[in-house]
């Protein structure tokens, strides 16, 4: 069975029905009535109850108590560009939840290949979202978000906490170097679309959210093979740090 349930907000002592996906999944796996099982409410909170059978199709459960607090140590947003391939941009979404990213960003960029995302792609990737923190095991969900205009991208990049980290190959220094040499435990990571962000955009970023050029490998790295990269060396360091 999965690690948790997810209902949200959760309150002890309440009785709720599961949503029709989520009873699915409980009632696949066979629970009887009377079981114990955990619920998530997708902001770092665990907790029990008892499920106490089937009302018309949806899973009955009353919320016993709070047995656990998800709390971030440090805060990682990665902006990606949008990609042509949404089956490789499902992939960005699942895998950066799994490392445990606070926050995934996809922004459109002047040689982005496709600039929109419909409401339906979003709606797929909050199920995915959630798929991969039971897989996981965080309770803290990640935030997701969509700019389409450049400008609005820029805006939340400059005025968002966190060190801005500008992914380049030809960057002036190295990741890890960078991160060994600071302190702080909030970071946001830029990575551009397969033909790169334009010297007019990188030097936006460099000026108005004052960012970095970081290298992140010697190697060449596909556009999402570069979020998942950074994110991990940065996740990792912060981890066990």
């Amino acid at each position: 069975m999965s690690r948790f349930l997810f209902y949200s907000p959760l309150v002890t002592n309440e009785v709720i029905l599961l949503s029709p996906e989520e009873s699915h999944h409980l009632l696949v796996e066979r629970i009887k009535p009377g079981s114990s099982v955990f619920l998530s409410d997708g902001k770092g909170n665990l907790f029990r109850g008892i499920y106490e059978g089937e009302k018309r199709g949806r899973a009955q459960i009353r919320v016993e108590e709070k047995v656990g607090e998800e709390k971030r140590s440090f805060d990682l947003v990665v902006w990606q560009a949008v990609l042509k391939s949404p089956s490789r941009m499902d992939w960005v979404v699942e895998k950066l939840t799994e490392i445990g990213v606070s926050q995934i960003g996809f922004f459109s960029s002047h040689r982005s290949l496709k600039s929109t995302i419909p409401p339906e792609k979003m709606e797929r990737w909050e199920k995915i979202v959630l798929s991969a923190c039971k897989q996981s095991g965080r309770t803290i969900f990640p935030d997701l978000i969509f700019l389409e205009q450049w400008e609005d991208f820029i805006f939340s990049l400059s005025n968002s906490p966190g060190t801005v980290i500008l992914a380049d190959p030809e960057g002036d220094e190295a990741l890890l170097s960078f991160l060994q040499e600071r302190k702080e435990r909030s970071f946001q990571i830029v990575i551009g679309p397969e033909g790169d962000l334009t010297r007019e955009e990188r030097e936006e970023i460099l000026k108005k959210a004052q960012g970095k050029r970081i290298r992140l490998s010697k190697k060449i790295l596909r556009s999402e093979t570069a979020s998942l990269f950074s994110a991990s060396v940065v996740t990792s360091f912060l981890e066990d740090t």
